[in-house]
């Protein structure tokens, strides 16, 4: 057995499910869409950080090759460094000592300068000599320094030398010293400024890049570092992650982007810009975890909100729903009096919405309904009525055919033809007003009716009438009520023709008009005024209140009663007359082919 749940609860459980899940759903949407906002925001600026760090850092290096510059600054010291050599050893000794003591005063002028150097070309003389303030074994030469190979078959005036040991005589005082990058230039000759002489090398420590690189700040988590082109670490401003290193993705070709990596659970964004044409990146780590930790008081506050918002959503809807539902009960409580066959219901104020329009109709439904249950139960009084009446009236039109019938062989008796027609007429509709048949009959019965009343009408006025019957012969076995047009002529001859001074006409024409059928009585006679035409229009309206039970069977009204018993009142019949010109009473009947038809309509004749 299922549950039985109530319109009320289940607008309820509609008005929570409709606006918790919108909410819910745009809550977690709006969050997601405000972290993937955070998420992007933080990477394009660390990626603004990061080429803005690399932008520092090369315009650094840039104002480090102005340093290297300082030879050609003192012409003296380049001819020193680029003419011919002394062979004397103490003009020798004299120019190392006027080279060094230059390299000093350069030194001097920028703390993070770690050493000068300046070699001979290879070739030139005897013994290439190396001016430098530290010592370097006698044996060094050029040729041993790393850069030397591409540097001197290159066509470039100057070179830069990522991070790496500055050579000494001793091994283990190498390993000592702090890494350094250099920056190597060629010197000319300054005599022809065409051919140069020698190299000159300046190497630097790293504390210019450590300020720039400690000035940069992602947060707790985030950290920059500078790395070379094999991935060498130049400076970091925190501790590396290896895996970090070791999942790095290979930086592309451009100057500058970002990247998401992930590593385990871990996702990072990693974000890039290279130091121009150095060979240096500036790399940024941005985990994504530094994001969501900041998003977690937005999101605190979102379900906070969301389940205040939802708690308000429910308390609204039950009071909506009670709101909405309230009339629906009372409404309820009214039909369930109809159903106890109370019809006078009331309803003080209905809301002015839709259900109110529905108890305003369920109100006037149950007094049409009340109203159509009378009219009903006088129509069944008046049928009854009606057939007692006819139970009771029967006997005379028996006595009446059996006279009839003796006096018709009398007649024949005394070779009276004329009588014996008019008597055998009338005995024909005697017989058919006490037939207790069926109360339909065809329309070719109906002709067989009409002319033996026209014959009799004849025979009572000679020729001062013409009367004439004309059916369609495709409606002569359709069917009609018995008696429905005889009262029509009857009306016709009585109140119409036989006060007409002259010869008047009848004409009966039936049609068929689509789906019905159409009756014209038509006469020349004196009309009717417009006062007794409205009287005749008023008892056709009040037919059903009890005008046709005056005792006459044969009136207009009750002509118009009967259709509206067994056809409804989309059949109606309507009176067109002018006096001094004549009347036309038309009739609209509905088109029955066959006895079932005809049964539909008596049992709906029957049932009242």
């Amino acid at each position: 057995m299922k549950a039985f749940i109530s319109f009320k609860q289940k607008l309820i459980i509609t008005y929570v499910v409709f606006i918790v899940l919108p909410l819910t759903v745009l809550g977690f949407g709006a969050y997601y869409l405000y972290s993937q906002a955070m998420e992007n925001k933080l990477s394009d600026f660390a990626e603004q950080v990061a080429v803005s760090t690399s932008s520092n850092i090369e315009s650094y290096i840039q104002e480090l090759e102005k340093f290297t510059l300082q030879p050609y600054y003192n012409r003296d010291l380049q001819d020193l460094l680029t003419l011919e050599k002394p062979s004397d050893p103490s003009e020798e000794l004299e120019k190392k000592e006027t080279i060094e003591k230059n390299f000093s005063l350069w030194q001097s002028q920028r703390e993070s300068v770690q050493g000068i150097y300046y070699y001979d070309l290879p070739g030139t003389t005897a013994h290439p000599q190396i001016y430098n303030q530290g010592y370097l074994p006698p044996s060094f030469t050029v040729e041993m320094m790393p850069w030397y190979a591409d540097f001197s078959e290159s066509s470039e005036n100057l070179t830069f030398l990522s991070l790496h040991r500055p050579p000494f005589g001793d091994a283990n005082e190498a390993k000592s010293r702090q890494p350094v990058f250099s920056l190597v230039r060629k010197i000319y000759k300054s005599t022809t400024m065409l051919e140069y002489a020698g190299y000159y090398e300046v190497d630097f420590r790293l504390d210019d890049i450590k300020r720039i690189m400690d000035s940069v700040n992602l947060g707790e988590n985030g950290s920059f570092f500078i790395m070379d082109g094999n991935q060498q670490i130049i400076y970091a401003n925190d501790a590396i992650d290896e895996q970090l290193l070791a999942n790095l993705p290979e930086i592309s070709k451009d100057q500058q982007g970002k990247q998401r990596l992930t590593i385990g659970s871990k996702k990072n964004i990693v974000v890039y810009s290279k130091v121009g044409q150095y060979g240096w990146t500036v790399v940024g780590d941005v985990p994504v975890v530094q994001i969501v930790s900041g998003n977690n008081g937005v999101r605190n506050s979102m379900i906070l909100l969301g389940l205040v918002c939802i708690a308000f959503a429910i308390l609204l809807s039950t009071l909506s729903s009670i709101q909405i539902t309230k009339p629906i009960y009372r409404l309820i409580a009214l039909i369930k009096r109809v159903e106890m066959e109370d019809f006078h219901i009331e309803y003080a104020n209905p809301p002015r919405n839709e259900i109110g329009h529905l108890i305003r109709s369920i109100i006037r439904m149950s007094r049409k309904l009340d109203e159509t249950i009378r009219n009903l139960y006088q129509a069944e009084i008046f049928r009854k009525e009606s057939e007692l009446q006819a139970l009771k009236s029967q006997i005379n039109p028996h006595f009446l055919f059996n006279t009839l019938e003796t006096i018709k062989m009398k007649a024949e008796i005394d070779e009276a033809d004329s009588t014996v027609e008019m008597i055998t007429s009338l005995g024909k509709l005697v017989k058919s007003s006490i037939y207790r048949g069926s109360d339909f009959i065809t329309f070719r019965e109906e002709r067989e009716y009409l002319t033996s009343y026209f014959h009799i009408q004849e025979g009572r006025y000679a020729t001062r009438f013409d009367m004439s019957v004309n059916v369609e012969d495709s409606l002569l076995d359709h069917y009609l009520p018995k008696l429905l047009i005889q009262p029509l002529i009857e009306n016709a001859f009585y109140h119409g023709l036989e006060l007409k001074q002259g010869k008047g006409k009848l004409a009966v024409a039936i049609r068929r008009e689509q789906d019905t059928v159409i009756v014209q009585v038509t006469d020349d006679g004196l009309g009717i005024s417009a006062e007794r035409l409205e009287q005749l229009n008023e008892q056709f309206r009040s037919a059903m209140s009890g005008v046709a039970r005056s005792g006459s069977s044969v009136g207009l009204a009750n002509v118009h009663a009967r259709m509206q018993l067994y056809f409804g009142s989309g059949y109606t019949m309507s009176i067109d007359s002018e006096p001094g010109v004549g009347t036309e009473i038309t009739l609209v009947l509905p088109t029955i082919r066959s006895e079932s038809e005809v049964n539909i309509y008596v049992s709906r004749h029957t049932r009242g």
